[in-house]
């Protein structure tokens, strides 16, 4: 039930995205070629049953590792002209946690390798021209799931969110707080607090998603933490909009918890 379900999410999220990546979510800055931080948290599902007595089923969090990694930079082809461009890998990690380490089983490990412009990695919110800064494009990239072979990503997309990363681009992010602790495992960090929400609704289902990010110049790639909520909501396809009933939840937390400066790829394709 709970990969289906995360697959359901999945159909449910992530149309659109076919030719962009996302970089407001984890890609904020690009720091010197080399550097790394690793996440840490949790990853829960709740799904709800309002016909049993708790009226939910919550399934154990799993435990979620997430490392952001600069492995390189080269000059290529965008648009027509030569730029400057960064290797960005990231890697998830996602399973049952014994012994301190995470047992991923055959889908919990994801690997993205993505060649990104410098130039077009940004932290603001929207372009000069006022355009919604949500997505930066990728010259061409990889991903690779579990033990197999690491392949193409189709079109040059990256689509982290909402399989591998349980954070996505809201368009409505607003500053709650400014200068605040994260709590994270790295040394003298203040961050700023986003808050953000965005829906995808169709005839017969609806997610929505709630995010909170900490962004913070002293993190490498500009985010401290995050938060994410996500609830799918369904109903018969005739019936009302006020008709939608939750199914089920998602919850996330992660934080950054080490970072350094000797990143090498975990994928060479």
């Amino acid at each position: 039930m709970f990969r289906a379900e995360w697959l359901l999410l999945l159909v449910c999220a992530c149309g659109g995205l076919e030719r962009t990546a996302s970089a407001q979510g984890l890609v904020l800055r690009l720091p010197p070629d080399g550097t790394w931080v690793r996440y840490e948290g949790t990853f829960g599902q709740t799904e709800i049953r309002p016909n049993t007595a708790t009226g939910k089923l919550e399934i154990p969090p799993w435990a979620e590792h997430v490392t952001i990694k600069s492995v390189g930079s080269e000059e290529a082809d965008y648009q027509g002209e030569k730029v400057m461009c960064r290797w960005i890998e990231i890697k998830v990690e996602r399973g049952r946690e014994a012994d301190g380490k995470i047992d991923t089983g055959t889908t919990g490990l994801e690997i993205y390798k993505v060649l990104v412009p410098e130039t077009l990695v940004t932290a603001e919110t929207k372009s000069t021209d006022g355009i919604p800064a949500s997505f930066t494009p990728v010259v061409k990239g990889f991903r690779q799931v579990g033990k197999g072979m690491p392949r193409d990503l189709e079109k040059g997309a990256l689509k982290l969110y909402p399989l591998a990363i349980a954070l996505g681009y809201c368009r409505d992010f607003q500053v709650s707080e400014q200068g605040v602790d994260p709590e994270v495992g790295l040394p003298d960090v203040k961050a700023d607090v986003l808050m953000g929400t965005t829906m995808i609704e169709r005839p017969s289902s609806k997610t929505e998603l709630e995010s909170k990010v900490w962004a913070s110049e002293q993190v490498p790639f500009g985010v401290a933490a995050w938060t994410s909520r996500i609830t799918r909501s369904i109903k018969d396809a005739q019936e009302p909009r006020e008709n939608f009933r939750p199914l089920t939840e998602i919850t996330v937390s992660m934080k950054a918890r080490e970072s350094g400066t000797d990143a090498k790829s975990d994928l060479n394709p």
